[in-house]
């Protein structure tokens, strides 16, 4: 798309503004079964956006045609959307910040990793997966490569451009002892394939597998727990989320009125860095605002919500660039999450404890989490601790509390750090109370 076209097109039609952004993902991906090629995918998309602000209304377009008839198309749908608008608030296109932080986020090493180098290496860990124990019946590993390149462009004159790739394996093994199966799977995210240890990875998948055979129940009680960096990563999304500014606005977060107060655990700092170089680095946001590091809260005490340009107008600040187009509407999302891991192992954790639940898994935090006060209720997967160690795998349980009270319960947080497909880094945490009840 020629962007340059487009903009003069738009001030051609008396546009006060306009922006024009571009995105191209290709991926690649194949799986196996029993040693053959179960599915092979290669396939590639191209989207357009287009806003601009006509009439003092802002109209929204966007297509996935790319030929000389787009740019007229875009002018003419934005046209009518802003007709259509019946939004009150001052249309915003940005003009542009005084700094950005871009990085080269593109990793060459990644593509020239040879196709048939990543078969090869799949079937290992298929192999290695088998030999690690005889009660592993099943095995299913999959990989999947995706590169983004992108282009942001307005008629204040910001160009700003992006191209990233990363890759990921997964894995799981079933095992069966007897009557009862139990499966685990684990997965690897990087942009480095030297990263990848074969030997690690496999035994780490087949030992948690094993590990969960022969369950035993649970009286029905509030425990000490320590939550793995999984459970950390899944019910810290869903708490951070109460921080998007037009839920603030709304009167629909719990995090309302708390700014600059203490509202979590003095042991919990959390930065938002999407400055990281990995595979989510971003140097802006959808709007066009330039990302930047920030502590979201320290030592317990919220510093900022996380807003777009039209939730900072209302509150009168500025954008946090957490912008996050949802179709039509902008949003708000966070990205590159870290809670501050602190300095003791998982083992440590269970010391700490002495009688609990490790709980490894929960599922379900979408029906089951009340947004407005916090309160969860979720299957969960886990174990026992006895004696300040890891004991027994748990038969099916549910896991029940409040976002708030599970942050503000910390005894001490572990240094097993671990980055989530949700972009959150966290280690595992000790808390003082959990209710736990068997299915």
């Amino acid at each position: 798309m020629n962007s340059k076209k487009f903009i003069q097109l738009a001030k051609e039609n008396n546009f006060e503004a306009s922006e024009i952004v571009t995105s191209k993902s290709s991926n690649f991906s194949f799986s196996l079964f029993h040693g053959e090629i179960d599915s092979y995918s290669v396939s590639t998309s191209s989207r357009i956006i287009a806003r601009g602000i006509v009439d003092g209304k802002i109209g929204f377009a966007t297509t996935e045609k790319d030929d000389n008839t787009t740019a007229d198309y875009l002018i003419n749908a934005i046209k009518e959307s802003a007709i259509l608008s019946e939004k009150e608030e001052k249309p915003i296109i940005f003009k542009g910040s005084k700094k950005y932080h871009r990085k080269n986020t593109f990793s060459k090493a990644l593509v020239e990793w040879k196709a048939e180098d990543k078969i090869d290496l799949l079937h290992k860990v298929e192999e290695k997966l088998k030999s690690l124990d005889k009660r592993v019946s099943e095995v299913e590993v999959a990989y999947s490569e995706r590169e983004n390149e992108g282009t942001f462009v307005n008629s204040y004159g910001l160009n700003l451009k992006q191209h990233s790739n990363y890759a990921s394996i997964y894995a799981s093994a079933v095992v069966k002892d007897g009557e009862e199966i139990k499966t685990y799977g684990d997965i690897w995210l990087s942009d480095d394939p030297s990263t990848f240890d074969l030997d690690k990875f496999c035994e780490k998948i087949v030992k948690e597998a094993v590990s969960l055979l022969h369950g035993t129940t649970i009286k029905a009680k509030k425990y000490k727990a320590v939550l793995n960096p999984d459970v950390v990563s899944s019910l810290l999304g869903a708490l951070l989320s109460s921080l998007d500014a037009e839920e603030v606005q709304k009167h629909s977060s719990f995090f309302e009125g708390k700014l600059n107060q203490q509202v979590l655990s003095k042991k919990i700092t959390i930065d938002e860095k999407p400055l990281t170089k990995n595979c989510f680095f971003t140097y802006f946001d959808d709007e066009g605002v330039a990302c930047v590091n920030k502590k979201v809260f320290s030592r317990g005490k919220l510093l900022t919500y996380f807003h777009n340009l039209e939730t900072a107008e209302k509150a009168g600040c500025e954008s946090t660039g957490n912008a996050a187009r949802r179709g039509a509407k902008m949003g708000i999302d966070f990205v590159n999450i870290v809670l501050k891991p602190g300095k003791l192992t998982e083992d440590e954790l269970f010391s700490k404890i002495k009688d609990g639940v490790y709980i490894t898994d929960v599922a379900g935090l979408h029906a089951g989490l009340n947004a407005q006060s916090g309160d969860f209720s979720l299957q969960a997967q886990g174990y026992h601790v006895k004696d300040g160690k890891k004991s027994g795998p748990l038969t099916l349980i549910t896991v029940a509390g409040n976002l708030l009270s599970v942050f503000n319960d910390v005894i001490a947080l572990g240094n097993n750090t671990k980055l989530s497909l949700s972009s959150i880094n966290c280690p595992s945490i000790a808390i003082k109370n959990l209710k736990v009840s068997a299915e």
